[in-house]
């Protein structure tokens, strides 16, 4: 699912400190909100009512942090922001995203009713062994595991945002994520996506590991099957 991206600079950031914790709590709450519609950064009146209302909403407009708009406000620089973009180009995004994640949901299904289903040799035929785990996640015979591992290693760029989120959690190397996904699981990941594989295992845990990074790794090798079912539902899995 989207995220809504927040500095670790912004707590004690100038501008923050001008709107105050209030309406800062608005200012986030709405972020979320824009990514989940796909609004492109527009915050409507009456989303505004709902989060705190007009005052608040001042204050974020005197502060520097929204702008007025037709019928609301707008987040100021939002496509600053890792990840945002114009409301068109982020419902197309989200809308491809979709149609990826049902075709691959579908194949996901195809697969196991094959490996479950029943054959029509007869009864002196040998049948023939169930696919194996590793059957499902696989690369082509022309693209080995450590291969691929290699190439989407190599090619991946890590956004500022991304790593700074990823080393709050404790994961000091993404390309090591991407490395493990795509050895164990077959899929290829960017960036964004090793970020979101990393805090989906996390948050899994009621307690924070020790060693969050080899938690991840070691999580990604242990249970392959589960996470590449959470890349297909995703969506995260990119070209490689």
């Amino acid at each position: 699912m989207p995220y809504f991206p927040v500095d670790d600079d912004m707590p004690f950031h100038p501008k923050v400190l001008a709107a105050g914790n209030e309406a800062i709590g608005m200012w986030t709450r709405a972020g979320a909100l824009c990514k989940k519609h796909t609004t492109g950064g527009f915050v409507s009146d009456a989303t505004v009512s709902v989060l705190g209302g007009p005052k608040l909403a001042s204050r974020l407009v005197i502060a520097g942090l929204w702008v007025t708009a037709d019928g609301g406000y707008r987040f100021h620089d939002w496509k600053q922001q890792a990840g945002n973009d114009d409301a068109h180009v982020e419902k197309e995004r989200a809308e491809k995203a979709r149609e990826r994640n049902a075709a691959r949901q579908s194949a996901w299904r195809g697969r196991n009713a094959e490996s479950n289903g029943v054959t029509n040799a007869s009864v002196t035929d040998t049948p023939s062994p169930s696919p194996s785990p590793s059957d499902f996640y696989s690369p082509s015979k022309s693209q080995s595991r450590s291969n691929r591992a290699r190439v989407s290693t190599d090619s991946i760029a890590i956004p500022e945002m991304t790593r700074k989120l990823a080393a709050q959690r404790g994961v000091t190397s993404l390309r090591a994520v991407v490395d493990a996904v795509a050895r164990h699981t077959g899929l290829a990941v960017d960036a964004s996506g090793a970020l979101r594989v990393s805090l989906w295992i996390l948050d899994k845990r009621k307690d924070a590991p020790d060693a969050p990074q080899r938690y991840v790794t070691g999580s990604i090798s242990k249970s392959p099957l589960e996470v590449q079912q959470f890349i297909h539902t995703e969506a995260l899995e990119v070209a490689s």
